[in-house]
């Protein structure tokens, strides 16, 4: 079957966003086409772009994970794209598709499957061509988790920004999970205040001064005290610090103070007069049946809200996730009965945001009619303290309490929504995520950050405490996976039937692929190391034994590995992880992974043969088959870790792991060569 990619490219021209719409051949969607009605795309793709992705890097079974890159090559022969020499092309959304070339005319532009969804790069003029350089949308991750910085603006007792002397300049603090002996910000040293993170947190559980613990108090605080702000995530003391100060802190906070958060139905929600209420009628941003019609009259002011208690004096954020059921509609949103907020809906799920510092003790967020009739469709509202929308948090018959990230896949979740343009669920594999959450369950993290860090070492500081990987699915969705040994169950299977050129290879790994006979696992960090003199004389000894040590550390072995591999090589790693249980449970199941045989198998595939077999992706398990390569006549399944796709010459190049002490494969039920 001829295939016709097509391609969408946004570029930044002349103060606005522009969208190229290109393809390899001539096309024009249906003139009643839903989508796209009898839009053009230039048939100026001289060949769709190569693209290559890795979980962790070429050859990799761990560290950190990699940014895919491709190159598209557009025909210039026209000059078409001289227009465009001073156009901003990077970090704009690029969307790949590919289709049947029977759809030239008049084809349903639906039709075509989304098979990357990326950014550009940057674009090179070559003669009669142009060169634009991709990479997947790990790349908006290339950015400082913090970009706000202390303003070292303090008169007196007034600011919590710093002076020139102290703080100016540094990125603001950030703490996520449960972090131990964090070293303070001397936020305003003349009223005795010192930060611990940029935002709401659950808690300062302990606080010290060269190691000695001061006391938490909630008034004014005395010599030896302290009483803490969650809200602003700092401390005040009670007297002038000997020392350094430090504290353990249950950081980033999270909540839903509403009850029946998508069930707008329920009572819990007061509907004037006239609104009228469906109940889980289409699929809402959480990929289930669960978002709702809500009809609103056009008298102004009506509308649908909830009563929730608050602490006056503090700020709020209320989100809910909306969309129109035809057209734009416009609405306002307001947390108390005096604001509002206005707000223009379209046909897509957006998750519409507002923050106020309340003046009362109840608040009743909601969305209301400005003196229009509107239909719309709703889902997840959440208001919880703070000036960020977090974590969308689904609530039944009691809010969620207070609590803070520290499982991994939430912390991961907790840094995308808030620390990038990603909107929760909407941007956010939300499957895989729960995954991750099921198999960490009850495991815990601590990270601190007081330096220049990226999101994506954050990430990968993560990822790699719990054997983890990061990226981006094919529709652009950030996704999590951990690195498992293969059960049997592939996706799909191939066999000499499609594959070509079949090879093991050693990894780029330490060791280079060989059985590790040892794993050594740090956990519960200690964030300042302090010793002698920088300790009160009061510390206890077993105190400044923990404050001497970054890591604690545990270790799994098998010493029989040694016989079969004299130059097998110790697995370590410094973690987040909190408690010594999981990092003992950890080291069994690094060692239980790498502590035998396994392939790091790589073969080609045509293109249609690898789309036949469902285009399987990162963390996917495949099956391989071969009489003539090994011992794999039965088949062995494998971890695909990395896909290298060159459609120009119609080869999918797929690295896979595993193989070796994996179980027989089952069958799947459909696949390529089985």
């Amino acid at each position: 079957m001829p295939i016709l990619y097509l391609a969408e490219i946004a570029l930044y021209q002349n103060g606005a966003v522009e969208t190229l719409r290109l393809a390899t051949g001539p096309y024009r969607t249906a003139p009643d086409d839903p989508a796209l009605p009898d839009v053009a795309f230039l048939p100026l793709i001289v060949s769709p772009p190569g693209f290559s992705a890795h979980a962790f890097g070429s050859g990799r079974t761990g560290g950190r994970s990699t940014t895919g890159a491709g190159e598209i090559v557009l025909n210039n022969a026209d000059r078409f794209f001289d227009r465009y020499a001073g156009a901003g092309w990077d970090g704009r959304p690029f969307r790949l598709y590919r289709g049947s070339s029977d759809a030239r005319a008049g084809g349903r532009f639906h039709e075509f499957e989304l098979i990357f969804a990326g950014t550009a790069e940057q674009a090179e003029w070559r003669d009669l061509h142009v060169h634009l350089f991709l990479r997947d949308r790990q790349a908006e991750f290339e950015v400082p988790i913090q970009r706000e910085t202390y303003a070292g603006t303090n008169s007196g007792a007034t600011g919590n920004e710093g002076t020139a002397d102290d703080i100016k300049g540094r990125p603001k603090l950030l703490c996520y999970g449960l972090c131990h002996n964090v070293p303070l910000a001397p936020l305003n040293t003349a009223a005795l205040r010192y930060g611990a993170h940029d935002g709401s947190i659950f808690s300062v559980d302990e606080l010290y001064d060269r190691g000695a613990p001061l006391s938490k108090v909630t008034g004014t605080p005395a010599a030896g005290q302290y009483r803490e702000d969650v809200t602003e995530g700092y401390v005040t003391l009670g007297g002038s610090p000997a020392g350094t100060i430090t504290a353990k802190i249950s950081g980033e906070r999270l909540e839903n103070l509403f009850l029946w958060s998508e069930q707008f139905m329920n009572p819990a929600w007061v509907k004037d007069s006239g609104v009228a209420v469906a109940n889980d009628v289409i699929t809402g941003p959480n990929g289930g049946a669960t978002a709702e019609r809500i009809d609103i009259p056009a008298e102004e002011g009506a509308g649908f809200r909830q009563s929730v208690s608050v602490t006056a004096g503090q700020p709020y954020t209320f989100s809910i996730y909306l969309r129109s059921v035809v057209g734009t509609v416009t609405l306002g949103m307001g947390i108390e009965d005096a604001t509002k907020q206005e707000i223009t809906l379209d046909e897509s799920w957006r998750r519409f945001t507002i923050t106020e510092t309340v003046s009362g003790s109840t608040v009743s967020p909601g969305i209301f009619s400005l003196g229009n009739a509107a239909a719309i469709y709703a889902w997840g509202a959440q208001i919880e303290l703070g000036s960020v929308a977090k974590n969308g948090i689904v609530t039944g018959g009691t809010p969620h309490p207070s609590s803070y990230t520290a499982q991994p896949a939430d912390m991961l979740r907790t840094i995308a929504v808030t620390r990038s343009e990603l909107v929760d669920f909407l941007d956010l594999d939300h499957a895989s995520f729960q995954t991750l959450n099921e198999a960490t369950s009850g495991i815990g993290l601590g990270l601190f950050i007081d330096r220049e860090m990226s999101i994506a070492e954050a990430f990968d500081l993560i990822c790699e405490s719990i054997g983890g990987f990061w990226y981006f699915t094919r529709n652009g969705r950030l996704a999590v996976r951990r690195l498992e040994a293969p059960t049997g169950n592939p996706v799909a299977s191939f066999d000499r039937s499609v594959a070509a050129n079949p090879r093991r290879l050693t990894t780029n790994d330490a060791g280079r692929g060989l059985p590790n006979h040892r794993v050594v696992l740090g956990w519960r960090r200690n964030w300042l190391v302090q010793q002698g003199d920088q300790l009160a004389g009061s510390v206890p000894a077993e105190r400044r034994a923990f404050l001497s040590e970054e890591y604690r550390t545990v270790a799994a072995a098998d010493p029989s590995v040694l016989t079969a591999h004299p130059l097998s090589e110790e697995l370590r790693r410094m973690t987040l992880l909190e408690e010594p249980a999981d990092a003992a449970a950890e080291a069994d199941r690094l060692l239980a992974l790498h502590g035998v045989r396994r392939d790091l198998i790589e073969f080609e595939l045509p293109v249609a043969a690898y789309f036949a077999a469902g285009a399987p992706w990162l963390g996917d398990e495949i099956a391989y088959r071969d009489e003539c390569f090994l011992d794999y006549a039965e088949g062995r399944p494998l971890i695909l870790l990395g896909v290298e796709e060159d459609y120009e010459a119609d080869r999918i190049t797929l690295q896979a792991w595993g193989g070796g002490s994996s179980p027989p494969p089952t069958p799947p039920a459909g696949g390529a060569g089985g």
